[in-house]
């Protein structure tokens, strides 16, 4: 997932959709919003091409619906799609969880304690914000599932990179005292992965991940 900062000399089509679905995943661009091409390319200072050929693209990766009615809308992201991202989180972490438990060497402990310092200080930044902080707590998901070494695992988590993106940004954003409690489940975590205590690394990850349903839904209901 490519973050801020790294659009530069990209072709204007994919500057344009990255800056577009940035703003998609930030809800900077709520939900069941009206878009136009017109308003998008003045906003990103290009022309009305590459917006179009980037809106085809986010259209048919599920963001955003174009019609002749209503024109572009922002798809909102349904409680059912957000379960099965965490049905499947949940049978894919706890296979890397149970395979790493006892296993870890003392070279990975250490980029894992590695990310999780990263976080604590990005967490005790005020100035910090909350973009960045989902950057960091994936990028801590990322390295557990690679230290396994199963390319297929970590291809398909890769792929559920935006949706990871989008329910914990809306997470943090309803919820900042998450982001204290995620780090130290990650942290304790690895203490668990360090000591081979499989049934208990399992259980936490388990909480760890169906820890989400239950905030998102307090954050509707608020």
């Amino acid at each position: 997932m490519i973050q801020p900062g790294d659009v530069d000399e990209l072709p204007l089509r994919e500057q344009a959709y990255l800056h577009i679905k940035r703003l998609i995943l930030n809800e900077e661009l709520p939900p069941n919003s009206f878009l136009s091409e017109r308003g998008l390319a003045q906003q990103l200072g290009m022309s009305k091409t590459p917006v179009r050929l980037a809106i085809a693209r986010l259209e048919n990766e599920g963001f955003v619906r174009v019609s002749p009615q209503q024109g572009i809308v922002v798809l909102a992201l349904s409680f059912e799609e957000v379960l099965e991202h965490i049905d499947f989180r949940l049978a894919l972490e706890g296979y890397v969880v149970k395979r790493l438990a006892g296993s870890l060497s003392r070279s990975q402990a250490k980029v894992l304690h590695e990310h999780i310092r990263q976080q604590q200080t990005l967490a005790q930044n005020p100035k910090t914000i909350s973009e960045t902080l989902v950057y960091a707590d994936m990028a801590f998901h990322r390295q557990l599932a690679s230290t396994l070494g199963n390319r297929q695992i970590t291809q398909a988590l890769e792929r559920q990179q935006d949706m990871l993106y989008r329910v914990a940004h809306r997470v943090y954003q309803k919820h900042p005292t998450r982001r204290e409690q995620s780090i130290a489940e990650h942290q304790r975590l690895v203490e668990l992965l360090i000591e081979g205590a499989k049934a208990e690394a399992l259980e936490l990850i388990e909480l760890h991940i169906t820890r989400i349903k239950s905030l998102l839904i307090s954050a509707s209901a608020s």
